[in-house]
């Protein structure tokens, strides 16, 4: 131990000796597969005394240099293992060794403990070799001689020494015993074809990386997938064959992802954005394989290096060694380019055969699992892909143009479309390629501001590039990964908030400045709504007489000159000339039977700009005008017709009260009945629906700030009046109405033919009366019996009338009572409070619930479907009162008084 002491001050450095405590653990473990500490103090006791045996040890030559002792060792452990290549015991030692001796730089240092080491190993009797064995024949005659020569001294440790120095030194230039050995040949030959296995196997994983077969791996031909050859891999250790077979899956990726690159193989992306997506996994393939070559680079150069350390053995060992590239350290690498690869494959597989904002779709629902590195790649890939999206939408915004060869754009251009639709028909947002990213809400104003920019260009003959151009398309085109932010708060997202409002204001201040929009809607409420009530009063006045005509023998420009004349003898003629200038009367054309009020329609026209922006709503506006125009109708026949044909002649029929007093009295109920009906009608459908509905409208066109937001609000007042008018009602409505109408026209027809007969009957008799007083003035004094029985069966004819006009009027009435309390119970039915409300005025006085008791019954589903509104089999004129079909004079007064 002083000897241990002594090399250690002689060194002036303390670090050496834990080196070596450090190094004999790591050497202890190769040995005995485990630490003992008992080999271990045997191993120092061993080394030590090496050392006292010779005390001039460290200051002399040593018997081997430090390369010869290491290449000794990994033979001596090689030649003892089972193993033929691979991670050999050797090997290990070789890693341990340069490890531990990594911060010795003193070089007579490092050579003591290689000789130490080697000394140790040589007395282990598990791995004792008869040197003898390791030299050439005609070097063992010289060696056995210095052997015995060493044993009479009793010393063979020193033995060996001696026959280390005594061996052949070719540096001399005379022949004669040197100081170096002698070179071992068939080792050196073994050593060299166990390192070129080694290789060999190395070199196969490496390659098996980018896909290419080799000695040991093959392809398999159905699932792409590496496998051992069976030929060549019985020369593989278990350990170098399971480490083959997991290097090979990176292999089995990197072809996956080399399929889905190649637009050949049918298996790829897409359009534009699948042309960048491919770009990416190319790019990522290139990445890969500079990975790959310097695996390889490193791999070539170890192999070189091997080559010249052995022509150049004579220098130091450490500057001279390499590490090598086993297997062990290619699993080490290759568990993240294996993870990439797989992620990779993972998103090309996903995506193949997608295109547009599908395609986007799919990458962005990789994005957020967990894994940061697998988020960071879906989001450069992501990115990349949006970069021709995010170009078509400045392209789209900026300019007005689609540039989509390929049909991946979320917005569509129908050019079978008209410019007249343009607004509402023209582009149109194509749902299965709107990205997930992206709202229903912000796509929708990306397509309104193109169209707007669209409609200033082709409809207004403006063209004007949206403020702050450059700006704005340089913050859409350079900040692609904002679109798919969750959160829509980026510079991005602002960017196309300005450029929809400031192109929105651009359009609306034009449509409401110069081409007058809100004054033309005030003008279509006003004319085909019948909102301006004198206007529609004269007008009606003024073409009487060719409503009642036949259809086929009106003409539109009869009725152009009676408009005109309504207009300048009512205010409309203080509006607007340029809302007069559009309305037009015209006729539709008739079918058989139809009348003057079936055919005759007002009608505006709107031209240019305004066409554009209101022509699906003038559809809409001829609907709601037949309803309406029908009420005109109802409220015309019964006051100019019905009530005043009823008041004109009470006075003048009323020698014949007696005959028909009890009819008219229930003519004129039922009248007010119908009347009733029909004001209560009118006043909730222009008043409470129009006109409520128009103040709305008004509300939300002074706080609009897009032309769309009056358009929108322009829509739901088309929708709400379509609902008070009941022309989006269900069918039983539209039927019940039809029967009340019906009636009102039969109601006409027949009270026009009972009055006639009433003033036939009246003239009859007071011809009658005339006759008798003729004859008492000639003095024939009364009528003849054939007078009389002639006047007798007028009579009777007269009374069969009045009877046939009351079972009509009764018929008309049960008809009409029936479809009135349809319409009630469907009301009731309504879940809209205002229709419910209209529903109890009309029946204020509760006359129709008390004569049917569906209108009593709470409104379950039971007694709903019980109903013979509500989907009974029964017809609508199926008895429902208990009145008598046939009714007598006397019957029909009675229940007329009730």
């Amino acid at each position: 131990m002083s000897q241990n002491i002594k090399i250690s001050s002689a060194n002036n450095n303390s670090r050496p000796n834990s080196e070596l405590k450090s190094l004999l653990t790591n050497f202890s473990e190769v040995i005995n597969g485990k630490e003992a500490l008992n080999d271990l103090d045997a191993f120092v006791s061993n080394a030590v005394q090496y050392v006292s045996m010779d005390p001039t040890v460290f200051d002399s030559l040593l018997p081997r240099s430090e390369n010869d002792c290491v290449q000794k060792i990994m033979s001596l452990l090689n030649s003892r293992s089972n193993l033929q290549d691979g991670l050999l015991p050797g090997e290990i030692f070789q890693e341990r060794y340069n490890d531990s001796t990594e911060g010795i730089n003193d070089p007579r240092l490092r050579d003591l403990l290689a000789n130490l080491l080697l000394s140790s190993l040589q007395d282990d009797p598990q791995y004792h070799i008869n040197e003898m064995t390791l030299l050439p024949f005609h070097h063992r005659k010289l060696a056995i001689k210095s052997n015995s020569i060493s044993s009479q001294n009793g010393n063979g440790i020193n033995g060996l020494k001696s026959l280390a120095r005594c061996s052949y030194d070719p540096t001399q230039r005379s022949i004669g015993l040197g100081h170096q050995p002698m070179p071992n040949y068939m080792l050196e030959l073994s050593k060299q074809k166990n390192v070129d296995i080694v290789h060999d196997i190395v070199q196969n994983a490496i390659y098996s990386f980018m896909g290419a077969q080799g000695k040991y791996l093959k392809k398999d031909v159905i699932t792409g997938r590496f496998k051992l050859d069976p030929q060549n891999m019985k020369s593989l250790t278990v350990e170098q064959a399971g480490m083959l077979f997991r290097l090979s899956e990176l292999g089995y990726y990197h072809d996956q992802v080399t399929t889905f690159s190649n637009i050949s193989t049918g298996y790829n992306a897409m359009g534009c954005m699948g042309q960048a997506f491919i770009a990416k996994l190319k790019l990522e393939l290139n990445d890969f394989h500079g990975q790959v070559a310097e695996l390889h680079d490193m791999l070539n150069k170890y192999r070189q290096s091997q080559s010249q350390d052995y022509a150049n053995r004579e220098q130091s060992w450490m500057n001279r060694q390499r590490k090598p590239m086993t297997l062990l350290k290619l699993l080490t690498w290759y568990i993240e380019p294996l993870h990439r690869m797989q992620w990779l494959t993972k998103v090309a597989n996903a995506c193949q055969l997608k295109k547009g904002g599908e395609l986007a779709s799919v990458i962005y629902g990789f994005l957020n699992n967990g894994d940061p590195t697998v988020d960071k790649l879906a989001s450069d890939m992501l990115t990349v892909c949006c970069t021709p999206l995010v170009r078509m939408i400045s392209k789209w915004m900026l300019e007005g143009n689609i540039n989509d060869s390929y049909g991946e754009f979320f917005i569509e251009s129908l050019p079978e479309v008209g410019a007249d639709r343009l607004w509402h028909d023209k582009f149109r947002l194509r749902l299965n390629m709107l990205p997930k990213f992206i709202s229903l809400e912000l796509a929708d104003k990306i397509l309104k501001t193109g169209k707007s920019i669209n409609f200033l260009r082709e409809i207004c003959k403006i063209d004007e590039a949206v403020k702050g151009r450059e700006e704005l398309k340089d913050i859409i085109d350079n900040r692609v990964s904002q679109i798919f932010s969750f959160v829509p708060d980026t510079s991005w997202h602002a960017a196309i908030e300005t450029c929809y409002s400031q192109t929105s204001k651009h359009v609306l201040d034009i449509m409401v400045g110069p081409h007058k929009l809100l004054v033309h809607l005030q003008g279509m409420r006003r004319y085909l709504l019948l909102g301006q009530g004198d206007f529609v009063s004269i007008f009606i006045e003024n073409i009487k007489d060719e409503l009642g005509k036949l259809g086929t023998d009106l003409y539109s420009h009869d009725l152009s000159s009676m408009l005109d004349a309504a207009l300048r003898s009512t205010n409309a003629q203080y509006d607007d000339p340029e809302i007069l200038n559009h309305l037009d009367v015209v006729v539709k054309t008739p079918f058989a039977g139809d009348c003057g009020w079936d055919v005759i329609s007002l009608q505006y026209t709107v031209r240019g700009p305004l066409a554009t922006m209101l022509e699906p709503a003038m559809p809409t506006y001829k609907t709601l005008f037949k309803p309406l125009w029908r009420m005109k109708h109802m409220e015309f026949v019964l006051s100019t017709k019905i009530w005043k044909e009823q008041m004109g002649n009470a006075k003048a029929l009323r020698a014949l009260n007696g005959e028909i007093g009890k009819v008219t009295y229930r003519l004129h109920l039922f009248t007010a009945e119908i009347m009733h009906f029909v004001h209560q009608m009118q006043y909730y459908v222009l008043f409470e629906v129009i006109e409520c509905s128009w103040v709305e409208l008004q509300k939300r066109m002074q706080q609009a700030t897009a032309l769309d937001d009056i358009l929108d609000a322009h829509s739901k007042f088309l929708h709400a009046i379509s609902i008070g008018c009941f022309v989006k009602s269900s069918k039983n409505v539209e039927i019940h109405l039809e029967v009340v109408y019906d009636s009102i026209i039969s109601l006409v027809n027949t009270q026009s033919q009972f009055y006639d007969d009433c003033f036939q009957e009246l003239a009859a008799r007071q011809q009658m009366a005339q006759t008798i007083a003729d004859s008492e003035r000639s003095g024939s004094f009364g009528l003849t019996t054939v007078q009389k029985m002639e006047r007798d069966q007028e009579r009777k004819i007269f009374e069969q009338k009045v009877l046939t006009f009351c079972r009509n009027l009764e018929d008309y009435a049960n008809a009409y009572g029936k479809a009135v309390g349809g319409f009630l119970l469907a009301l009731n039915s309504s879940s809209d409070p205002n229709l419910q409300l209209f529903g109890t005025r009309l029946d204020f006085n509760e006359y129709y619930k008390k004569r049917d008791t569906n209108l009593s019954k709470p409104l379950t589903f039971e007694h709903m479907r019980m109903s013979n509104v509500m989907g009974n089999s029964k017809g609508l004129t199926a008895g429902r009162y208990s009145m008598n079909p046939h009714p007598t004079t006397a019957q029909f007064g009675h229940m007329a008084l009730d």
